[in-house]
């Protein structure tokens, strides 16, 4: 495939889409990775600000597809009108230019029907008188004397170049600079990116915020943090409920830091970054460790009441209980290496959430089985068990 830059084809813009991780980013509400919004009053500085740091974007590693965010307007012809001359004719500025617009960009008096449809006629001078210097001063304005005048004799038309388009965010002109990832996870690019602000000079009445991706994750991450606080007391009181102690819902609670363990290993053994997704998948964990320690643990304690000992009675519990984890960890985790696999369509949106859960699910059974009857016996040892 043939790709000319912009430096051959001025004011062409190219983009690659990549449909999925657009539409990731379109649900987020942030579509770009990487964006840093310069916030300032003069638009010349913010411009000149956003080349400098575009420049230096570029040169990240894992950065591509740098994009300014500055907008510039093709050349286009402004008339300026002098009041004075304006007022000899009996005109104001605004009926002259109000003339001028009807004749530019015309007016629709009426309407052609075609079967069902109605189509607005537009009347307007020909496109000589648009794009020609010469022809746009000869637009006839009419004076309210009855005579009419060249539009270049109640003024001046002059050829600039086109404004840049600006936009807003908060009351605040902002200029953004965003770029794409290649071939690097976000938190790593960000790091780098940070450290590009920190040692850009910027001019006063400057000022930036890193936004993007970067900062959609930052929110959600603090809103999961609190959706993982509510779900561990929730289960923790669930699991009083059902003990009406607190030795086992203590254990259990110490065994959920624990698959954390597994969630990291599985997602570095994997080169999956930590995102939202397998955030997610270490929320779901919180439930998934609590029911294989509900089902050895109340076994435990069944035992304890029927007069066996403590360590005699974790000991039948783990007997009896093995299988019953083993083969409900099993189906877990084979149902899920599809999503981990990323085999389907959609799959790769899942796929941290899948390895998170696997990884956290493979350790967190080990660490049930292992350290929760130890941590249990240790406990129960040193309080009798409540009748």
């Amino acid at each position: 495939m043939l790709f000319r830059s912009a430096e051959e084809v001025p004011g062409v813009d190219a983009d690659f889409v990549q449909v999925l991780q657009d539409l990731i980013g379109d649900l987020a509400g942030a579509p770009t990775p990487v964006e840093i919004k310069l916030f300032g009053e003069d638009v010349p500085t913010l411009q000149t600000v956003a080349k400098e740091i575009g420049e230096k974007l570029e040169k990240i590693r894992g950065t591509a597809d740098m994009k300014t965010g500055i907008i510039e307007e093709g050349p286009q012809l402004t008339a300026q009108i002098d009041p004075l001359r304006a007022g000899r004719a009996g005109l104001t500025v605004d009926q002259i230019a109000s003339q001028a617009n009807v004749a530019l960009f015309g007016e629709t008096p009426t309407q052609l029907l075609q079967g069902e449809r109605q189509i607005d006629v537009r009347v307007r001078l020909p496109k000589e008188y648009r794009i020609r210097k010469e022809q746009m001063e000869t637009l006839p304005i009419r004076s309210p004397n009855g005579f009419t005048l060249p539009l270049g004799a109640l003024g001046s038309v002059v050829r600039e170049e086109g404004a840049a388009q600006l936009n807003r965010e908060n009351q605040r002109r902002v200029l953004a600079v965003t770029a794409q990832l290649a071939g690097r996870d976000l938190g790593s690019v960000m790091r780098d990116v940070q450290k590009l602000m920190r040692e850009q000079p910027l001019p006063p009445g400057v000022t930036y915020v890193l936004g993007g991706q970067f900062e959609s994750q930052n929110q959600s991450f603090t809103n999961l943090l609190l959706v993982l606080g509510v779900a561990v007391l929730l289960v923790f009181a669930v699991m009083l409920f059902q003990f009406g102690t607190f030795t086992a819902p203590v254990v259990l609670l110490l065994m959920m830091p624990l698959s954390l363990f597994g969630v990291t290993l599985g997602l570095w053994a994997t080169k999956t970054p930590f995102n939202v997704s397998s955030f997610m998948g270490a929320i779901m964990l919180v439930g998934i460790v609590v029911k294989n320690g509900i089902l050895l643990l109340d076994q435990a304690q069944k035992a304890e009441r029927e007069g066996k000992p403590v360590r005699e009675a974790i000991v039948l519990a783990g007997e009896s209980r093995l299988r019953p984890i083993l083969m409900t960890t099993l189906t877990a985790i084979l149902g899920l290496l599809p999503l981990a696999f990323g085999l389907g369509a959609g799959a790769e949106m899942q796929k941290p959430l899948a390895i998170a859960v696997i990884g956290g699910l493979t350790f967190s059974t080990l660490f049930t089985l292992y350290f929760a009857p130890l941590l249990y016996v240790l406990f129960r040892e040193k309080q009798p068990l409540s009748r």
